[in-house]
């Protein structure tokens, strides 16, 4: 029988004859639970008596001074905060400087420390904790660690007739203090943990890889590989030096691991020593952003997560996040309760058309929420009243009463619970503004309000070294054992530097570096059949080093990436490379792979290999029964836009994800090249607008003025203060020796005015529509930048400005270049006048110029009927190719977009699909 179980029969033993009388303490919270898990299994328990040296402090005070209230750490945040401002003079103090007020406190009192005198700063700390003592005296409370101090001057008085005491590694002088004041028999039963020269018989293993992902996902694998091979889970614990660093890289990577138990695959689950923040758990996000968004003027990313929300109860019609974002890129909203209010004007403005439905609809549910956003919470109020409205409004927007996961269910509790308590503190009726409210919320969420991870038959342990400490468990995984986790010292105590830290606390670094060995050698001793230990090269940030604890017992042996068989992602991928290699037949014995007619939800593998004959996991769906779906949506749609037109055939797979799957673009909209072209596609209308004399010889240097001065304004409107920003507005304006493009700009116009044309203020941004003819009836719809009419001869022609590329006459040619020929088209349906070939206006900061595509060294090449009706048969053929579901990527020597957004997914392969 190991020591731990030992223990435990021991108490059980004591507690048949006297069980209120006899108590069990344990090194932490993770062992008491264990403890209580194994004795249940023998019977009927006091679980309060199996504990930790808090625990019994607070049943102690419980039972013999059930007047004084234990605070919780929410309330002695808050104190410590009100405190320390008013001694140290500020109006407020940071959240870190109150952490490490209460760290220093806590460190003091647990080993009996004194600050030096004669010193300023310790003269503040000292009396920030007199103030503080003094309140809890006052008030007949006490936080945690002043719990041990009062129990241990009362503890003399409980009946206790004995107490157990197992893997207790050098208490502190409070808790000794708190021990020798109990009567009964005291009984110390420490677990083994000798100072280790060599490995022990039980490990398989000392690997190192290369990143921290990559030695986590190995040990996931072996894990599932045990339970698969029958070990019961709970016998299988990963452990590291530092599992809050951990446990995020862990919770992300184990849910792409199953196992294969009675032909049903089940997710990997664990349990871990250490509870979860409830801060980005999803209902809670929800809830800080509602409050967020009225305390910080309605910033765009809170409204996003409200309207994205499934936790709030709101009528949105055509408000989407989507939307919204859309609407404060177009109109430079990023918050403003008046801004947003505004916004379907605005919006409707930068369209150059009335306010349509989608507007209108768009608008007033946005009034919606702005009102409901306002309707109860206020900027300046006591804590309960905080609290009160902001349960009132959760409570309103069916928060409170959603059904829930398990998870979010225990997180929304514990949320309602934090505001319980903060309505309930001493601090209550003190004043907060709303943002204060607000940011204590989130430091809370973060840092003391927690949920336990799900106890589970079917999960694996995850905790730190000290989480097993004298325990034994048949599998052990440790892993992390890098130099900058263990042993990791911290060398002062908080607010006191090094030397200060020596004088108070002179064994500090030695007592640490002592713990930190003892709890690893304890860690490998734990393992009762198969014990592996790793580090990794690489943390993601930075290069790491084996820690030399591990490097003492063995040298680590580089480990490379291998299958891991029980890994979604890895059968995916597995997956993708036999697809491209023809070896389909053999994708059976892999999991995680849909049937091929759910092949676009996983479009997103990727392959080593990607050779081979295009096929479904290509989202060539041609010949497919998905086809039908392309058949009927491309059938019943009639119209389009152009530019769709266009990237469907220069990358049907970029339109598949863009305009038929409907994926956010995840290009970056703050890129200045892109912003460059908005500004001066709106500073060209404005001019046409404003300036109304003619565009002749002898007002062009007034006329180049006036486009200068629109440009300036446009520019400075986007606040952009980038050297490259300024570069390009130097290139327009002529700033810095540079030659104006403003003044070549106007030179082409004037060129254009002498000619007999003229700019109509209706044909600027104006929405046109083509039909277009044969097969199955269908239309264009865009907005064209310009139309210039000729008041001699009555024609007209097509401006499209271009401050990046513009296309080629072949291009033009071969019907792949809509825009020009399709407005052409459009404006000669919807005016009856005779086209003239469209223009490139190419209008970039370094370079004006008129390109024409219709013209090859100055001679036109075909009639404009001519290139519309080439355009006309590219459109149909594209719409065939659309119901067809060709949406596979193109073939050739190189990609056609070398800055897409989707390389990461993306499957093109030079010259692949092509006839050898």
């Amino acid at each position: 029988m190991d020591t731990f179980s030992a223990i435990l029969s021991e108490y059980a033993s004591h507690a048949k004859t006297d069980p209120f009388g006899t108590w069990i303490l344990l090194e932490n919270t993770s062992h008491a639970n264990t403890a209580v898990q194994k004795l249940r299994e023998e019977g009927p328990i006091l679980k309060d008596h199996i504990t930790t040296i808090k625990g019994l402090a607070k049943s102690i005070l419980s039972t013999l001074s059930p007047a004084t209230r234990i605070t919780d750490p929410e309330e002695q945040h808050l104190l410590f905060a009100r405190i320390g401002s008013d001694v140290l003079g500020k109006k407020r103090i940071t959240d870190t400087q109150t952490e490490n007020l209460v760290n220093l406190f806590i460190t003091l009192k647990t080993n009996k420390l004194v600050l030096p005198e004669g010193d300023d700063k310790f003269n503040d700390f000292q009396e920030i904790f007199s103030r503080y003592e003094e309140f809890c005296r006052k008030n007949d409370c006490c936080d945690s660690i002043l719990a041990i101090e009062q129990a241990a001057g009362i503890a003399g008085e409980m009946e206790i007739g004995t107490v157990l005491c197992y893997a207790l590694y050098k208490p502190t002088p409070l808790a000794v203090d708190l021990l020798l004041a109990l009567k009964g028999t005291i009984i110390t039963r420490p677990p083994v943990a000798e100072n280790l020269t060599i490995l022990p018989e039980t490990c398989r293993g000392v690997f190192q890889y290369t990143d921290t992902r990559t030695e986590l996902r190995s040990a996931l694998e072996s894990i599932a590989r045990l339970i698969e091979s029958g070990v019961r889970p709970k016998d299988i614990a990963l452990l590291t030096p530092s599992l809050p660093s951990a446990l995020p890289l862990l919770d992300e990577l184990v849910h792409d691991f199953s196992v294969l138990l009675d032909g049903t695959r089940h997710p990997l689950r664990f349990t871990a020593g250490e509870d979860i923040p409830i801060e980005n758990l999803p209902p809670i996000r929800s809830a800080l952003a509602w409050l967020a968004a009225f305390a910080f003027d309605c910033r765009i990313d809170d409204l996003k997560i409200i309207i994205e929300s499934p936790y709030f109860s709101l009528r949105k019609d055509w408000l989407t996040a989507g939307r919204l974002e859309k609407a404060g890129i177009i109109t430079k909203t990023e918050k403003g309760r008046a801004a947003w209010r505004t916004v379907g004007e605005r919006l409707a403005s930068a369209r150059k058309k009335e306010i349509g439905e989608q507007e209108a609809a768009f608008q007033s549910s946005l009034d919606r929420l702005l009102d409901r956003l306002d309707a109860n919470l206020e900027h300046s109020g006591t804590l309960a009243a905080h609290c009160r409205a902001l349960k009132a409004d959760l409570s309103a927007l069916g928060w409170t009463s959603l059904q829930m996961e398990p998870q979010d269910e225990a997180a929304r509790h514990a949320f309602l619970r934090l505001l319980d308590k903060l309505a309930l503190t001493s601090l209550a009726e003190v004043s907060y503004t709303i943002r204060e409210f607000y940011a204590m919320l989130c430091r809370f969420c973060e840092k003391t309000t927690k949920i336990s991870y799900p106890e589970s038959e079917e999960a694996f342990f995850a905790g730190d070294l000290r989480s097993v400490a004298g325990t034994k468990i048949p599998y052990v995984f440790i892993t992390g054992l890098s130099s900058d986790r263990i042993p990791r010292i911290e060398a002062s105590i908080p607010l006191l530097n090094t030397q200060e830290t020596a004088r108070i606390q002179p064994e500090r670094v030695q007592n640490l570096l002592d713990a930190s060995r003892y709890y690893f050698h304890s860690s490998v001793l734990a393992a009762e059949k198969q014990l592996i230990l790793s580090c990794a090269g690489h943390d993601g940030e930075k290069s790491l080093t084996p820690s030399p604890y591990l490097t003492r017992l063995a040298e680590p042996e580089e480990k490379s990436p291998e299958f891991l068989a029980h890994s979604v992602t890895a059968n995916q991928t597995r997956a993708g490379e036999l697809l491209a290699t023809g070896r389909e037949n053999e994708c059976e014995g892999l999991f995680g792979i849909p049937s091929l007619e759910a092949a676009a939800e996983i479009i997103g593998i990727e392959t080593v290999d990607r050779t081979g004959t295009p096929g479904i996991y290509d989202a060539e769906f041609a010949g497919n029964e998905i086809a039908e779906t392309f058949a009927a949506a491309y059938t019943e749609k009639t119209q389009f836009a152009p530019t769709v037109l266009e990237r469907y055939r220069e990358c049907p797979f970029k339109w598949y994800l863009t305009d038929h799957l409907r994926l956010e673009n995840p290009a970056d909209f703050s890129a200045e090249k892109i912003i460059v072209g908005t500004v001066m596609h709106k500073a060209m209308e404005r001019f046409f607008r404003e300036y109304t004399e003619p565009l002749t010889q002898e007002n062009e240097t007034e006329a180049a003025e006036v486009l200068k001065k629109i440009v300036r304004e446009e520019f400075d409107s986007w606040q952009i203060k980038t050297p490259s920003w300024q570069s390009l507005q130097n290139g327009y304006l002529g700033n810095g020796g540079l030659e104006s493009s403003c003044e070549q700009i106007i030179r082409l116009e004037t060129g254009f005015y002498a000619k007999g044309f003229r700019t109509l203020p209706e044909w600027l941004e104006q929405k046109v529509t083509a039909d277009i003819p044969g097969g199955d009836p269908f239309t264009v719809t865009g907005w064209v930048d310009r139309v210039m009419f000729n008041e001699q001869t009555k024609e007209f022609a097509v401006v499209d400005y271009k401050t990046g590329s513009v296309k080629k006459w072949k291009e033009l040619e071969e019907g792949s270049a809509l825009q020009i020929p399709l407005y052409t088209e459009a404006v000669r349906q919807m005016t009856g006048c005779n086209p003239l070939p469209g223009t490139y206006l190419k209008i970039a900061p370094d370079e004006v110029e008129d390109k024409n595509p219709y013209l090859v060294r100055g001679k036109q090449q075909k009639s404009v009927e001519e290139v519309c009706d080439a355009a006309f048969e590219f459109c149909r053929e594209t719409r065939e190719m659309m119901k067809a579901g060709k949406c596979g990527t193109v073939s050739g020597e190189t990609c056609p977009d070398d800055y897409c957004p989707y390389k990461r997914i993306c499957r093109f392969v030079p010259f692949r699909g092509e006839e050898a």
